[in-house]
């Protein structure tokens, strides 16, 4: 019995090997097979297979590396394409891709370099009486805020109903530091969808405060190339935000606004005939190494003038460190990139 047991598992053990063997071979062959019909993508997924089931063979890992530098061009000229199209978010998933696959791709290793990650962040305080009847008969409703960009394009950002805070994310091309100051505020208000008792839906954006269209006439002054040799945490930096001056009045914007600016030392001047600036960001946070970028549009409180049902607004001054949303958002794991930065800008007036 001993004896036919020994047996029986020597054999088991051999079919085992054989099935390894007979495994990685046959990915192997499905590859060199694919490769042979040109089709870089599905032979690479074969190569790769079978590397991580023999993954000392020579033979296979050279075939894995061909295959990857192939797939790498491929992609790479499909990013050429998504960029050509300004289809960027597709365009750079295409290049961070391409470098996985080759790290030595030298076109796509300085196109990466062009790209800049940027975060904006705010939060929204909103005081009324009551909420008008006609918006309770919505069946979904958003609070949101559009950003202007120097592009043109608008981008929108939904803002959470517990806590007030919105941030949205943007990769921008071949764009100078400077740039990243012109995002300013486009509207705020509520997204509201309502089904008719036909089943037709509508959508519309109801607008609290409405900026319109707004591009800086004029910038002017030089960015400072001075920067900190290692980035710190943007926490480090929040107490010096503390103010102990009185804040403005509510503003009700006007129509038409307008306005230029001055780049100054660590400074980003405001220059307009409204003297506000609400629309423009509070602070630009620069991580150059990183290439990524935080621009904080502050705290905003609205309030509804009840006889006229205008919105006003103001950026809420922060007196404490409870005043900051920023404590709030930075327990945000999934944006803990975004939060150092080796040079920083306020905006002012």
């Amino acid at each position: 019995m001993k004896i036919s047991r020994i047996i029986n598992l020597k054999i088991y053990a051999l079919i085992l090997t054989l099935l390894m063997i007979t495994g990685c071979s046959f990915h192997f062959d499905q590859g060199i097979q694919l490769e042979q019909e040109g089709r870089w993508a599905e032979a690479a997924i074969e190569y790769r297979i079978a590397s991580v089931e023999n993954p000392n063979d020579k033979n296979i890992q050279q075939a894995l590396t061909r295959m990857n530098i192939r797939v790498a061009q491929d992609n790479y000229e499909v990013y050429l394409s998504y960029l050509e199209q300004k289809e960027y978010h597709k365009a750079y998933r295409r290049l961070e891709t391409a470098l996985i696959q080759n790290p030595d791709h030298l076109s796509a290793r300085a196109e990466i370099k062009k790209w800049w990650h940027l975060l904006i962040t705010g939060k929204v305080e909103l005081k009324f009486d009551r909420l008008s009847s006609n918006l309770r008969l919505a069946d979904e409703m958003l609070l949101q805020v559009k950003i202007n960009t120097p592009s043109g394009r608008t981008l929108s950002g939904n803002i959470s109903s517990e806590t007030g805070i919105f941030f949205l994310e943007n990769l921008v091309y071949k764009t100078q530091p400077k740039q990243l100051a012109e995002y300013t505020i486009n509207s705020i208000g509520l997204k509201i969808k309502r089904k008719s008792a036909q089943g037709i839906v509508r959508r519309e954006f109801n607008k609290f405060i409405n900026f319109r269209e707004l591009t800086p006439l004029l910038v002017s002054g030089r960015i400072s190339n001075k920067h900190l040799e290692t980035p710190q945490n943007v926490l480090d930096h929040r107490p010096l935000l503390l103010t102990n001056v009185k804040p403005k009045a509510p503003w009700y914007p006007p129509r038409l606004v307008s306005y230029e600016l001055k780049f100054s030392g660590n400074s980003i001047k405001v220059i307009s005939g409204t003297a506000r600036a609400e629309y423009a960001p509070s602070v630009l946070y620069l991580n150059k190494s990183d290439r990524r970028a935080n621009l904080d549009f502050g705290v905003y409180q609205l309030q509804m003038n009840g006889s006229g049902r205008k919105w006003s607004i103001k950026r809420k001054s922060y007196r404490t460190s409870e005043d900051d949303y920023y404590y709030n958002l930075s327990s945000n794991i999934s944006l803990n990139r975004y939060f150092y930065f080796d040079s920083v800008f306020r905006f002012i007036l």
